[in-house]
Order: C-alpha cells, then sequence, then structure tokens
C-alpha cells in the first residue's frame, strides 16, 4: 500500500493550490528568467568575441606591414609568428599566421600548420570567413597584396592572397564563468519572490478560506427544505467581490429552492400514504383504527393534533367522526366541535338546515398526556375541504389541525394530501362497511336477518356431534308458512316480505335463550332447540302456534291479512341420528301436519317414524336402481348474454324419470344419494348423457355442469370425464364444472389442487350461490375462477330491498375487476333483467328468461 505522504495532492486545497501555483509561477520566471539573460550574455560574448577576433587581424596585419616595408628577412618573419603565438599561449585565444601557396613559391615553405579547408576557401575567394561555433569562435582574415608588395613579391598581382590571418577564440571557459556567476546571483535572489508569493497566496487563501467557512458552516445545518433560510442568516466575511457575488447568488438560489423544492420526509410521507391504498384485510375490519394510524404517520412529517372526517348519512344529516392524537381535555374537544360545525355552516355545500347528528372520537394515543389547544389557534390552523356532493362511503368532507410554518411546499403538501385523504377515508370507511355487511350476509338472510341455509346446516351438523358426544336430546323443528305463495300472487313481494319479517320476529320472542332460529329458504324456517327434555319440543311448537295468530300486516289497499304456519318436530337421536335423516322426518312431519289441515303440528307417533324411514328407503332403491337403469334425465336451461340477448349457455340440470314418465327433481334425491355415498354416479350418468345429446344436436355453447365436492377426491373422475367428452367429439373449453359455495368443503387445500387439474385440463370453473356461504372472498382470492353465480335470493329482491341490490352492485364490480363473469340467477321479470344489466352483472339466466327443457337452444335466439 503507497504511503500517505504520496498519495497527497497539495492542488485539492485551496492553500495548497495557490502556493504551488506561487512556487511554480516564481521557478518558471527564474529559468525564464535565467535562459533569456544566459541566452543575451552568450550572444554579446559572441559579439564581442567577433570584434576582438577582427581587431587582432587587423593590428597583426598593420603590424606585418610595417615590418614588411623596412625590409625583412626569413629569420625575421619567423621570430615575429612565434612571438604572435607566445603572446596568446595560455589564453583562450589561438592566433596563427599561415604563408599562401604563392609566396611558398617564390621564397619556400616555412614550419606552420596544413592549410585546412576553410583557409583554401579564403585563400581562393581572397574574402574574410568568421565560423561562429557553439563553443568557439575562428576568423580567418586573409593578407591581401598591395602596390608596392609587388616589389619583392614578383610573382603576386594586387589583390593576390599572400597568406592569412588564423585567430580563434575558445568561447566555453567564459560562458562556464558567466552562467556561474549568474546562478550564484540568482540564488540570492530567488527567495524574494518566493516569500512574496507565500505570502500572497496566504493572504489570497484567508479571503477564500473565510467566505467558504461561512457557507460551509451554513450548507452543514442545512438537514431539510425549511433550513434553507439559514443560508441567509449572519454576514458573510470580506472577501473578493467575485466571491461575495457568488455567495449572493446561493443565497438567491436557496430562496427560490424553498418556493419548489420538497423535503425527502415529505415524498416518503406522500409515498406511504399511496401505499396506504392497498387495502388489506386489517384496515377493512377497522377503519378507524386505519385512520388513527394515518394520524401518527401524518405526525412524522408534520405536527398534526386532529383529522376529523364528515360523512352524509341522511338527507341534511351528517355524522362527524374526529380522530385526536393525544386524548384531547374537555373544553378543547367541546371546542373544536363548535368551531368545525360552526365552519360547516359557512361552507356553500351545506344547506342552513344541515346539522352534524352524531359525533365520534377516536384517540391514536390513549396513553399520551392530555392535550390542551386554545379554540383560536385551533380555528386558525384548520386546513379542510368539503366537496358538494358525497364521495365513495358518503364522504363530503375532511380536515385536519396542523402547526402550520413558514414554508409554503409543506402548505401546499398538506393542502393537496386533503383531497388524497378525502377519497382514501371514504374508500376504506366503504369497503369496511360493505364487507362486514357482505360477511354478516353470507351467514344471514338479508331479509329477516336469520341464519341463511348454509349456518343453518353447519349448525345442525354441529349440534348433531355435540349431542352425541355428550349424550343428550336436542329438537329440530321445520316450519312452513300456509298459502304462502297465494298471498305473494294475490297482494304482491313487498306484503309477502312483510309477513316474512313479522313472522321472524315474532316467533324470535317466544324462544329460549340459546335456541337457533333461521330461514331455510322461501317460506320455511327451521329452529334448533338444543338440550330439551321430553315435552318441550311440542310445547314450542304450541308458543309458535300461538304467536302466528297475532300476526297481522297492512296490504296497500288498506287490508290487514294474517299467516298460519304447519311444523313439522324431529327429536335426536329418538327419530334420526344424522343431520339430514333428521331434517329429512321433520320435513315429513311438516307434510304430514299440512295434509292433516295445516296450522298446527303433528307429535310423532312410532307408525310415522316407521313411514318416514320407509320412504327413505323407497327414495334410497330409487336412487340406486337410477344409477343402474341410467334413468337420469338431463334437462337444460338457457343462459343468456345480458347485452346481446344471445344464448350463450345451458346449465345441465339432473331429474329422475321413471318409466311411468313420473319426474323426481334433485332436491328429492339428491341429499339420499350424498348420504349414500352415489351422488357422484347419477353425476357420471346425468354427465354422459348431456355430452352426447350435445354432440348429436351439435350444441357448441357452454356448459354448466354441477358438480358435488366428493369429485375432487375420486381418482376416476378426470379419466371418467375426458372418455365422455372424446366419446361426444365435444370440446373441453366449452366445459364449465360448478360447486354451490353452500356445499361444505372441508379441506380448501384439496379444492384448490382440483380447481387448478380443472384449468390444466382445459375445463372452467364456476361457483353457484355465490355470496351464501363463509368464505366468498376467500374462494375469490385463492381459486382461479372463470364465473361467478351470484346467489338467486339476491337477485330475487335486488328490486325490493337495497341492501340485495348493493349486494349484487358490488359482487358484479369485484368479479369485473378480477376478471371474472357474472351470472345472475333467478331472473323471474323483465325489470329484474334489465337491473341486472344496469349492474353489470354478465350472463342471465332464470324463468322468465327460458325454463328448463329436454332440448338445447342451438339457434341465435334472442331476448
Amino acid at each position: 500500500m503507497a504511503s500517505p505522504l504520496f498519495l497527497y495532492n497539495p492542488l485539492k486545497s485551496i492553500k495548497g493550490f495557490i502556493l504551488s501555483i506561487a512556487v511554480g509561477a516564481t521557478l518558471l520566471m527564474s529559468l525564464s528568467l535565467y535562459w533569456v539573460i544566459s541566452d543575451i550574455y552568450e550572444r554579446s560574448v559572441r559579439n564581442d568575441a567577433r570584434k576582438v577576433a577582427t581587431l587582432m587581424a587587423e593590428q597583426t596585419f598593420q603590424s606585418m606591414y610595417q615590418v614588411m616595408r623596412k625590409g625583412w628577412v626569413r629569420r625575421d618573419v619567423e621570430d615575429f609568428i612565434g612571438a604572435l603565438r607566445r603572446s596568446v599561449e595560455g589564453g583562450d585565444y589561438r592566433l596563427e599566421v599561415l604563408r599562401a601557396p604563392l609566396v611558398e613559391e617564390l621564397f619556400g615553405p616555412i614550419h606552420q600548420p596544413a592549410l585546412d579547408e576553410a583557409v583554401g576557401e579564403v585563400v581562393g575567394t581572397a574574402e574574410r570567413k568568421l565560423i561562429d561555433q557553439p563553443t568557439s569562435l575562428r576568423l580567418i582574415y586573409p593578407l591581401l597584396a598591395r602596390e608596392e608588395c609587388l616589389k619583392c613579391h614578383t610573382n603576386a598581382n594586387v589583390g593576390n592572397v599572400l597568406g592569412v590571418i588564423d585567430v580563434q577564440q575558445n568561447l566555453v571557459p567564459i560562458l562556464r564563468r558567466t552562467r556561474a556567476e549568474f546562478i550564484n546571483t540568482l540564488l540570492w535572489i530567488a527567495p524574494i519572490p518566493l516569500l512574496a508569493a507565500f505570502f500572497v497566496a496566504l493572504w489570497i487563501h484567508g479571503r477564500l478560506v473565510g467566505a467558504l467557512n461561512y457557507l460551509r458552516d451554513r450548507m452543514t445545518r442545512i438537514n431539510k427544505v425549511s433550513d434553507l433560510t439559514q443560508l441567509n442568516e449572519g454576514t458573510p466575511p470580506p472577501t473578493f467581490c467575485e466571491v461575495s457575488e457568488i455567495l449572493e447568488q446561493i443565497n438567491d438560489f436557496s430562496r427560490r429552492l424553498q418556493s419548489f423544492a420538497v423535503d425527502k420526509e415529505l415524498l416518503e410521507f406522500e409515498i406511504r400514504l399511496l401505499e396506504r391504498f392497498v387495502i388489506t384485510s386489517d384496515v377493512v375490519k377497522d377503519w378507524q383504527n386505519y385512520v388513527k394510524q394515518l394520524l401518527l404517520e401524518i405526525n412524522q412529517v408534520m405536527s398534526t393534533y386532529a383529522l376529523f372526517s364528515i360523512f352524509k348519512v341522511e338527507e341534511e344529516q351528517f355524522d362527524l367522526e374526529i380522530f385526536w392524537r393525544d386524548p384531547p381535555s374537555a373544553d378543547t374537544r367541546m371546542g373544536i366541535e363548535s368551531i368545525i360545525c360552526t365552519e360547516l355552516q359557512k361552507n356553500n355545500s351545506f344547506h342552513v338546515d344541515s346539522s352534524v347528528t352524531r359525533i365520534n372520537h377516536h384517540v391514536a394515543r390513549p396513553d399520551a398526556s392530555e392535550m390542551v389547544v386554545n379554540p383560536e389557534v385551533f380555528r386558525l390552523q384548520i386546513k379542510s375541504l368539503v366537496v358538494e356532493l358525497p364521495k365513495i362511503g358518503g364522504i363530503v368532507g375532511i380536515g385536519v389541525h396542523v402547526d402550520l410554518t413558514r414554508d409554503p411546499t409543506r402548505i401546499l403538501v398538506m393542502e393537496s394530501t386533503l383531497s388524497t385523504l378525502l377519497n382514501v377515508v371514504g374508500s376504506v370507511k366503504a369497503i369496511s362497511k360493505y364487507t362486514r355487511d357482505l360477511e354478516f350476509y353470507a351467514t344471514r338472510d338479508p331479509l329477516t336477518g336469520l341464519y341463511n341455509h348454509r349456518i343453518l346446516w353447519e349448525l345442525l351438523r354441529t349440534e348433531v356431534e355435540r349431542a352425541h358426544r355428550h349424550n343428550h336430546q336436542f329438537a329440530l323443528l321445520l316450519v312452513d308458512l300456509d298459502n304462502f305463495k297465494t298471498i305473494n300472487d294475490s297482494h304482491g313481494h313487498a306484503v309477502g316480505d312483510d309477513l316474512l319479517i313479522a313472522f321472524a320476529d315474532q316467533i324470535g320472542a317466544t324462544l329460549r335463550q340459546g335456541d337457533i332460529l333461521g330461514r331455510h329458504g322461501g317460506d320455511e324456517f327451521v329452529i334448533m332447540l338444543p338440550e330439551v327434555e321430553e315435552g318441550v319440543p311440542f310445547a314450542a311448537a304450541e308458543r309458535i302456534l300461538s304467536a302466528t295468530d297475532k300476526i297481522r300486516v297492512q296490504t296497500h289497499d288498506g287490508q290487514s291479512i294474517g299467516i298460519s304456519a304447519s311444523i313439522g318436530v324431529a327429536i335426536f337421536p329418538d327419530h334420526a341420528n344424522s343431520a339430514k335423516d333428521l331434517f329429512l322426518f321433520a320435513d315429513n312431519m311438516m307434510f304430514k301436519a299440512k295434509a292433516e289441515g295445516k296450522h298446527r303440528f303433528t307429535i310423532p307417533s312410532e307408525e310415522d317414524v316407521v313411514d318416514a324411514f320407509k320412504e327413505i328407503g323407497e327414495k334410497s332403491a330409487l336412487v340406486m336402481r337410477a344409477i343402474e337403469e341410467k334413468w337420469v334425465q338431463p334437462f337444460y336451461q338457457p343462459i343468456f348474454d345480458g347485452h346481446t340477448g344471445e344464448v350463450v349457455a345451458h346449465e345441465v340440470l339432473s331429474r329422475i324419470q321413471v318409466p311411468d314418465a313420473r319426474l323426481y327433481s334433485a332436491n328429492e334425491f339428491i341429499e339420499i344419494a350424498e348420504r349414500l355415498g352415489v351422488v357422484h354416479k347419477l353425476d357420471y350418468v346425468g354427465m354422459e348423457k348431456a355430452f352426447n345429446q350435445a354432440g348429436r344436436e351439435g350444441y357448441e355453447g357452454l356448459l354448466f355442469i354441477n358438480m358435488s365436492p366428493k369429485a375432487m377426491v375420486l381418482s376416476e373422475f378426470f379419466p371418467t370425464v375426458k372418455k365422455m367428452i372424446e366419446a361426444a367429439g365435444l370440446q373441453k373449453q366449452n366445459i364449465v364444472f360448478e360447486i354451490t359455495e353452500r356445499d361444505t368443503v372441508r379441506n380448501l387445500k384439496n379444492l384448490e389442487i382440483f380447481i387448478r387439474n380443472l384449468h390444466g385440463e382445459g375445463y372452467k370453473f364456476a361457483i353457484d350461490d355465490f355470496g351464501s356461504g363463509f368464505s366468498s372472498f376467500h374462494y375469490l382470492k385463492r381459486f382461479p375462477i372463470d364465473y361467478l353465480k351470484i346467489e338467486g335470493e339476491f337477485i330475487a329482491h335486488m328490486l325490493d330491498d337495497v341492501k340485495d341490490l348493493a349486494f349484487v352492485r358490488s359482487m358484479a364490480m369485484l368479479a369485473r375487476d378480477l376478471g371474472i363473469a357474472t351470472v345472475g340467477e333467478f331472473v323471474e321479470s323483465a325489470a329484474i333483467a334489465q337491473e341486472c344489466r344496469t349492474s353489470g352483472v354478465s350472463l342471465l339466466q332464470g324463468y322468465h328468461l327460458g325454463r328448463p327443457s329436454a332440448h338445447f337452444i342451438t339457434n341465435k335466439v334472442k331476448v
């Protein structure tokens, strides 16, 4: 790993950068100065050297000329030349006088250096030559013959070169000495600019760093948008005007940034708020707790004391829900109630006669200290949103009391949040209400509020197991209203419904605490009397008949009508030891009471018990023989497209047709077949006949096949069905298997596997009587469902009961959002058919559209 010393970069800091630049600039200036001066001095030295060489050559020539004019001999010449050499010996100069070839011809050679090329050139051109080299300077000066020289040099002419003076100077020593002296001088002078640069750098650094430290100190305090105001606080230290302009621009930028920037916590808050749109089962169960948690989340972003919502419950009647962060004092509570009600009266969306009929308070942190808020402060700090028309859930207003800051962005976010809160709170309350209603009516009869068919059978099976375990008796009473259909036909369904409601209320008042009363369907009611002693069931039947006599309802024309009832009584274990057999026995006793004159109950005799079980035995034998002889006859009820009116499907309904042409409907034999464990065999016979007939008649629409839960555990189910379909030449995707939600499915995992295997094989799946059982929403969430057949009770009464209508619309909307088609059963009139279309039901089925028949409708029939 490299040493930190080598990793340090002085250019990363302002101080290091300025010092480095100053030192670098000083060194560069010194080097440049050295180079420039050195170059100038060298040129000066060379110029001086040229002058000296020329002067030496000319003086030597003049000396020689003067001597030669007096006349000299060879000895004089050699002495003269020797004296010249000695005069420059040991110095930087070398001086030679060289005899030219013209003189050597006349007087002979002397001891001298050989003539080089440069000397030869001068002899030839008779012009001086200067040779300037980096380390030396050489001047070759020609000795030209004059008129008087011709006296001795008879072979020469004027201007001929008689010889040359060769002057050479070595420049290296003088240049070296000069550079050394200059460097010594520069070393003494250089620290002065270096020190000056150092102090200037420190001064500049101080001016810059002071301003930067001022800016950094304020930047470190900024953790959110509201802290940007601290950039403008205090007075910056003295600095350069350019830096001051930058600081001012930063302050201006911070002011502009505050106008549009959003804190991270505000964004996270809005994201969390959007995440609250995911409606979970916990939210659905308790919407008020959801709002309390929402209030605490808002407090993580801004101090919020209270949140309130206004719901329209009736015309000009409103509910006010106030959610507090901490427990309010009595004065605080009364103060906000008064302020909110006053503010509502000022709003144009509320009529002058509007009033808040109910005020509910909720506290998010009940263990916190009591909160006291000045009413005037409360009034000034309320932010609210009120709409003219109720939104989902009936919500018409939302408001919060917050400690508003000067931050305009935070205020803007709070105001934009109000519309989101309005929709969220309204949606959660609506879904919570719808879910509670659906869960309630999944086990209750929507008209009377009593237990429905599904829960009655569950309770009956449970009571059988409990009575068997504890070895005690209980009674089952089956009550059927006499001539109820006639009343319905004569006075209308509304009067019939009033009678059913009155009967449920009247009979419920006569029963003991712990007794169970439910509506089995239509005009049939079931009563269970747990742990009874001998005589108690019949005494209860007497009280029921007496209570029935008191029932009176008013018709539309002002008549007062009553009702009577026939009661069948069965006691466990005296009359049967299973839930289905006990019910069948009570059913027989009820029909016997009707046969004996109605409005009575029958005390079962030993003969009645024998006859009842004899009838059950006969029906059991009928079922077994129907399987062997294949007496199962499929009937087909058409299913129409709600928009086009075309027939798109048929539901297969099984009947037993004996050789004498008598027909038995499914409700007459299906329970016995289930008790015998052969219901799947009946299904196979019915499916085979239906598939073959569809193939023969060329039917290409959907076929809805009812199946029992037992088919799920039969390994031969898929191979058997596949063989039937292939033999009939049908397509798997046109077969829809449906299971009634009332049927008990104890192992949902097995059901899930079975349904996925259905899809894997290419079939479709439907839930029948959706809304009648416990697990409606669980089915939708867990299973891949193609069709929902809405419980017929809801369809039949949707025009008369707003709750039934709400259930149908909710189911249709839910199914549409999940990509599931809906089928409306019990469509018994044109008005119901139209309302189903308006509510978004996809397919329609009922006697008004088409009754079951022994043949398919294969042409394009429309309704």
